[in-house]
């Protein structure tokens, strides 16, 4: 089976990821897979620099995604033309990760915060959308990111909101308390894919 875990912004969905992970999964995190890209594909970075500036690239020909986050973040034409350059590719990797880790490990957990956005959610068993208050996803946002209040606000806004993905989620797991809050609502989900 293959699992997709998914959630706006600190949501936490990489935490309830790791979680599955610890409980015998092989785990295909898309912002890894996205990194792993843009350092291996030298014409994919050229083609998001021929769209946004070639100050985008650092010394090297690595992508600057914190500029390129400033460039897109906020800009819906933007990100849509981001999305159009490297969804492709980033679909394909993802798919081809998954199936590689099915090989070795019959439950796969695939770690992505644009499955739905990406209309990808018919490739998985099941999805978990991981939910929090805004309020609380944007104090997360710029505490762990180091954002302006203004610079989190446009990365939650950028994002298919949570009241539309809840209905096409398997499983809803919000997390607003403790970690061993969030591990037992994670072990109940748990129970019920493995039963």
């Amino acid at each position: 089976m293959i699992l997709g875990v998914t959630g706006n912004i600190a949501s936490g969905k990489s935490r309830v990821a790791a979680m599955l992970r610890d409980r015998g999964c092989a785990l295909v995190d898309a912002d890894k897979v996205a990194h792993g890209l843009y350092a291996s594909n030298p014409a994919l970075v050229r083609e998001i620099a021929s769209e946004f500036g070639e100050d985008i690239i650092l010394h090297g020909g690595i992508l600057d995604r914190k500029r390129l986050g400033s460039r897109v973040f906020g800009d819906a034409a933007a990100l849509a033309a981001l999305d159009r350059i490297v969804h492709p590719h980033l679909a394909a990797a993802i798919r081809e990760q998954a199936f590689a880790a099915t090989r070795m490990m019959n439950r796969v957990v695939v770690d992505a915060a644009l499955i739905y956005e990406w209309g990808m959610e018919r490739e998985f068993g099941a999805i978990i959308l991981v939910t929090a208050p805004e309020a609380l996803r944007l104090a997360r946002t710029m505490e762990r990111d180091g954002l302006s209040q203004e610079e989190a606000e446009a990365r939650i806004r950028s994002q298919m909101p949570e009241s539309e993905k809840i209905p096409k989620a398997t499983y809803v797991i919000e997390n607003t308390g403790t970690e061993s809050e969030l591990e037992a609502k994670v072990e109940k989900v748990w129970e019920r894919i493995t039963k």
